[in-house]
């Protein structure tokens, strides 16, 4: 099995353990081709890494799906380059439209009856980029302003074990893929999916052994001590490692403390006010879906360190 698609194989399988669901093709809009499942696009069919449903969709929106590139490259950072291609596929497949001319010629009679068009649900398609190698500056700029979230793991704990028993071949990997998604999965039984105010997928690891990933607070707190490391949100009695690009960090943040400034300004309450994220992980085999808050207090101090960090790399 080539290493790109064992890469693409950890991706999907961590979210399925969380509790996303596998969209499966129909042979029209989504098919499978030589090169794995197909999406149509308005300009072409487009290559889908991996494709996944949230396992509950929000009222009243658009039912969403999440479509991820993965590159697995060996010490390049993916750059602009890349991340401005995925801008390109997300505006190709979320405007792709089933019509033909008999369509066309009828909505030119005002006194027409109702047109049915091809009968398929509409999503609207939220795209992601991991890489085993890291982003380039320019590349999380430019994702940061696009809301396409990037992720990495190689800072994780679980990381540079899994990559030992894929083996140091750069091109291929000798491991059967169900025992693969085995490994996988049971990584995936101690890991949340957060998405923040940004957009941007957070993979949470639980750092309390093997115990069930729960979040008993509605409250929570980060904190970052190099940039060699992963970052700590702690919920609770219980603490998760994750990671995120640098700039992609500083931009979350930032933004959260905008947030924050915004709502003291408009919202008269009493209480004080937060900053949201969602999270996605499975309790006792089935999908929660829980909203974590974090304070402004809280949100400096990560700010402080992360600030730290930057000016004692800029000396």
């Amino acid at each position: 099995m080539k290493r790109g698609k064992a890469f693409e194989i950890i991706v999907k399988n961590f979210l399925i353990g969380i509790g996303f669901l596998e969209v499966c093709s129909d042979k029209l809009y989504i098919y499978d081709g030589p090169a794995g499942q197909m999406i149509q696009g308005l300009g072409n069919a487009h290559n889908a890494d991996v494709l996944l449903e949230p396992m509950v969709q929000t009222p009243f929106y658009t039912p969403t799906r999440l479509l991820i590139e993965c590159k697995d490259y060996d010490k390049k950072k993916v750059g602009l380059d890349v991340v401005r291609g995925v801008l390109g596929l997300r505006e190709d497949i979320n405007h792709f439209e089933i019509v033909d001319t008999n369509i066309l010629q009828e909505r030119r009679k005002q006194n027409r009856n109702v047109i049915n068009n091809y009968s398929y649900i509409r999503y609207t398609y939220q795209l992601a980029v991991a890489s085993t190698s890291g982003f380039t500056a320019c590349a999380q700029e430019f994702a940061a302003t696009h809301r396409i979230s990037l992720i990495e793991f190689d800072k994780l704990p679980f990381w540079n074990e899994l990559m030992e028993i894929l083996g140091e071949d750069k091109e291929n990997v000798d491991i059967e893929e169900d025992k693969l998604k085995k490994i996988v999965k049971q990584i995936s039984s101690h890991m949340a999916v957060a998405i923040t105010n940004i957009g941007q997928l957070l993979f949470l690891c639980c750092q309390n052994g093997n115990e069930e990933v729960d979040f008993e607070t509605n409250e929570y707190d980060i904190s970052f001590k190099n940039k060699n490391e992963s970052w700590t949100l702690k919920c609770g009695n219980k603490e998760y490692s994750f990671q995120l690009p640098e700039h992609i960090a500083e931009s979350w943040i930032e933004y959260s403390e905008y947030e924050i400034k915004r709502k003291k300004e408009v919202i008269e309450s009493t209480e004080k006010p937060v900053s949201n994220m969602i999270v996605y992980y499975r309790r006792n085999e089935k999908p929660v879906i829980k909203m974590l808050s974090i304070d402004e207090d809280k949100l400096q101090e990560a700010r402080k360190k992360l600030d730290e960090t930057t000016k004692k790399r800029e000396s």
